[in-house]
């Protein structure tokens, strides 16, 4: 079970203060079934998601029906935050657990209203939070504009090591969430992971990288 003392809305709390701030947010935990939905697209939200245990995807459909996975949350990681901001936007994104998958949901407006001491610093870490994900999303859109796949590859790998402060580190996206971000075909990316490693670039195993770059 994740230690939301650690989680980036709860930064500086204590585990106390933490449950209050739930309670007084109207926080409830649901457990989800493998492929069981906590958002269809199209849904109005009023509620923010914070992944306890286990595995959830945002997945987004086409007017085609093509699927496309667009992120992957693992333990503590935040989501409908940004939406339930946006005064009755629907919803772009499905997110459904991926085995079984523990999330707790906190009433956005009672978020915003809540009067106890630690209610500021709460709001200051949200927001903080949707800025890190608009400048994620912002870096995405620079990485996509490069023209060779190496390059894109190049660009992801330098981000992940910059956030993680070393050259050796494990990366969110396994092997089609990272062709899914980088916007390029699964087998063309596990070609160019390869021809990197053999010319002495990189060294991976699954989602551990270590770079000599």
């Amino acid at each position: 079970m994740a230690d939301l003392t650690k989680n980036i809305l709860f930064s500086g709390l204590n585990a106390r203060q933490i449950d209050r701030i739930i309670k007084r947010c109207g926080g409830w935990e649901k457990q989800l079934k493998d492929g069981e939905a906590a958002v269809r697209q199209g849904d109005i939200l009023h509620y923010i998601g914070i992944v306890l245990s286990g595995t959830a995807v945002g997945k987004k459909y086409t007017a085609d029906g093509e699927e496309i996975i667009v992120s992957r949350m693992g333990e503590n990681r935040i989501f409908a935050d940004v939406l339930s901001g946006a005064a009755g936007f629907a919803s772009p994104v499905s997110v459904f657990a991926v085995g079984q998958c523990r999330v707790l949901f906190l009433d956005y407006n009672r978020l915003l209203s809540c009067t106890l001491p630690q209610g500021p610093a709460v709001l200051k870490n949200m927001i903080q939070n949707i800025s890190l994900k608009y400048f994620a999303q912002n870096r995405r859109m620079d990485i996509l504009m490069m023209k060779s796949l190496r390059e894109k590859i190049t660009a992801y790998l330098l981000w992940q090591k910059q956030m993680s402060g070393t050259d050796e580190f494990d990366i969110d996206l396994d092997r089609r969430l990272l062709a899914d971000f980088l916007a390029v075909e699964r087998s063309a990316l596990s070609r160019e992971l390869s021809r990197m490693k053999k010319d002495g670039l990189i060294r991976y195993k699954k989602n551990h990288f270590k770079l000599f770059f």
